[in-house]
């Protein structure tokens, strides 16, 4: 006679849900380029609210400096400078991606942990803001290496909303037309950009158009705590001279990477900026100088950093005794503490294009005195890209009527910027709101 099944009285154990797979992060840093900063800490921050437990392989430019700072345990900050990407991560990635093909992914754990990072995860999103452009030639081969390891180790990239093209310089269309489509997805950053990806005819390209990431960063995605008693310091400063009567605050953010152009064609962006303070504060506006690229520690260099051109601007001001004197940052701030200055200022003239980012966001209306289409593109999304202007077509008149002009509308255009925004955050999402669809364990 067969007996019967004895029931288990021990509890059933519950069923532990698997850890997502981590997500690679290329060409963006936590230091340096605020606008970057504010991109990967968008995308850490919106894919965290999905599932917290996912981690994060971030390779950056800036490893020391990132690891330093940041103080999220689920990150791992890998190096990717150029001498990394050339002489380490191409050539480990190589050899585990022919391995992995012999042996499978039992073989990765043999790897170094970067590239075993990469490997594991189910993408690589890429945060460059610009990428195969006519006349950046000198940067082909920074955009190319970011993308070779995750390709050679099977990750599939996808290409956040920037700005690219056009391609009618030989080298950069070759290389354009090569990698471009080896991307799971490019996203285009703006109309100006996605007409050059339909005109380029690149067979095999798969791509979209969206708004820039950076419009739905919030303050609470912030991974670094730097900033904060330099922004209490000019917020102080701002509020003690309010009582003074000026006409408003104009903020000002200016670009190394401009005044570095400007010198190279010799013009005079610094000077204009210089002239144009003075004439400003001549108006009773107080000006507040701040970067959206800052590397303190380095001194005058200014690679991803704004402030030596801000010290000099300072330097070169012969102000009137009465006149409002400008309040400046002077040290490192986070794209957290960014957004607190601009939020401070009435409206803004920026060079910078994350600042004009951050200004939109904030219904703060900007000027914008800059080098590329990426501008016009983004601005044209609120109806705004006649308040942009062609740094090397700048003339000094011009630049400080159309200042006075934005400040005089700016309740107007406050309301014009709010009533669109809510639609381009929205835009914005959809890459990221897309981004769980490749993420299936590998």
């Amino acid at each position: 006679m067969t007996r019967p099944a004895r029931q288990s009285t021990q509890p059933a154990t519950p069923s532990v849900p698997s850890a997502p797979p981590p997500v690679a992060i290329i060409a963006a840093t936590l230091y340096g380029n605020r606008g970057a900063q504010a991109m990967l800490e968008t995308v850490v921050g919106v894919l965290s609210r999905q599932q917290r437990q996912r981690r994060f392989h971030v390779f950056s430019y800036y490893p020391a400096d990132d690891r330093r700072l940041l103080r999220d345990p689920r990150i791992d900050i890998h190096s990717a400078t150029p001498l990394a990407l050339v002489a380490w991560l191409l050539p480990w990635s190589l050899l585990f991606g022919l391995l992995q093909r012999l042996f499978g992914a039992r073989v990765l754990r043999l790897a170094p942990a970067p590239i075993r990072g990469l490997a594991e995860s189910a993408l690589l999103v890429d945060l460059a803001g610009v990428a195969f452009i006519d006349g950046r030639e000198k940067f082909l081969p920074f955009n190319i290496l970011t993308l070779v390891p995750a390709w050679l180790l099977a990750t599939p990239v996808v290409k956040m909303p920037q700005a690219t093209g056009p391609y009618r310089n030989r080298i950069n269309r070759l290389c354009a037309r090569l990698a471009l489509p080896r991307c799971a997805k490019v996203w285009a950053r703006g109309e100006y950009t996605l007409a050059h990806l339909q005109q380029a005819g690149f067979s095999g390209l798969n791509f979209e158009r969206a708004d820039d990431i950076a419009f739905n960063f919030e303050e609470s995605f912030a991974l670094t705590d730097e900033g904060g008693d330099e922004v209490e310091r000019c917020l102080q400063a701002l509020q003690h001279d309010a009582a003074v009567g000026r006409r408003g605050v104009i903020g000002l953010c200016p670009s190394s990477v401009v005044a570095a152009r400007a010198r190279k064609r010799g013009g005079d962006y610094e000077t204009v900026l210089v002239d144009l303070v003075q004439r400003l504060a001549g108006h009773g506006f107080q000006v507040l100088l701040f970067p959206n690229a800052t590397r303190a520690g380095d001194g005058d260099a200014e690679r991803n950093n704004d402030l030596p051109l801000i010290r000099r601007i300072l330097a070169g001001l012969v102000l009137a005794a009465d006149a409002p004197a400008p309040v400046a940052v002077s040290g490192d701030v986070n794209a957290a503490a960014i957004k607190r200055l601009i939020a401070a200022s009435d409206i803004v003239l920026v060079s910078r294009f994350h600042a004009m980012v951050g200004a939109l966001s904030l219904a703060r209306p900007p000027v914008v005195l800059g080098w590329s289409h990426k501008y016009a593109e983004v601005m044209a999304r609120f109806g705004l890209e006649d308040q942009v202007m062609d740094y090397a077509a700048m003339d000094r008149a011009g630049l400080e009527q159309a200042v006075l002009a934005v400040f005089e509308q700016r309740a107007v255009l406050a309301d014009t910027i709010r009533t669109r925004l809510p639609a381009i955050q929205a835009d914005a999402l959809r890459p990221l709101q897309e981004l769980p669809e490749a993420m299936t364990p590998r």
